[in-house]
């Protein structure tokens, strides 16, 4: 079983804390650029004004695991993979072990995650389910805050540019608006992770074959069972 191209990493979003000083600096900046423009172009007030901020629903990304023992670890990974595909998920990771483990990790409709992990569970002889969520509403609300807060910048930075009077200024305002578009093309990539984590539930399923006694180990077990009923 060829593990599938992997997609982009789902990893938490290290880039928001590293973002946050960088983006405030260009703000800082950006904003004298303005009040200067204003004065110097009559542009207008300085201040952009930004749509407010609208309710959205909890953004929860669940994580699932599961561990189901089956008669043929490689036969029912392969029809786990096949619902991963045909549920309008894909494969991240499929692979096997000497022993006969099959491991199998794959995105799937966050919606289905509960229907398929019943099925997965049918397969054979469930032994662990976990389906943990996290919560990641609060860092979407500040990455959106601060995207539109770039945009209204650039957007102003912009106009300033349209109306510069000198070489200096033009190069000064280029410049500010190069490093604020940097900033929101990560930013709108990140939101656009999150979505993505969001609408698709990461599930992780361990196969391992089911163990079959031999004759000595069927005749101990009779033993013990014998002597079990005699005290």
């Amino acid at each position: 079983m060829a593990p599938s191209p992997s997609p982009p990493s789902t990893t938490a979003i290290p880039f928001f804390e590293a973002s946050v000083a960088r983006s405030s600096s260009l703000l800082v900046t950006g904003a004298a650029l303005l009040l200067a423009g204003c004065g110097s172009h009559g542009i207008g007030t300085a201040t952009a004004s930004l749509a407010p901020t609208t309710t959205i629903d909890r953004m929860t990304v669940r994580i699932a695991e599961q561990a189901v023992v089956v008669d043929s670890p490689l036969v029912a990974g392969r029809r786990v993979e096949r619902m991963i595909h045909e549920t309008g998920g894909y494969l991240e990771q499929s692979s096997g072990s000497k022993d006969g483990k099959v491991r199998i990790v794959g995105r799937v409709p966050a919606g289905q995650l509960d229907s398929i992990m019943d099925v997965v569970a049918g397969l054979g002889s469930e032994r662990r389910r976990s389906t943990p969520g996290i919560d990641f509403t609060d860092q979407y609300t500040d990455l959106e805050a601060r995207l539109r807060s770039n945009i209204a910048l650039r957007d102003r930075l912009q106009q300033l540019l349209a109306r510069a009077a000198t070489l200096d200024e033009v190069l000064t305002l280029e410049r500010q608006i190069a490093r604020i578009q940097t900033d929101i093309d990560g930013l709108q990539a990140h939101i656009d992770q999150l979505k993505s984590r969001a609408t698709l539930a990461s599930l992780s399923v361990s196969l391992d074959r089911k163990r079959v006694l031999g004759p000595l180990a069927v005749v101990g077990n009779s033993v013990v069972w014998a002597l079990s009923k005699l005290f």
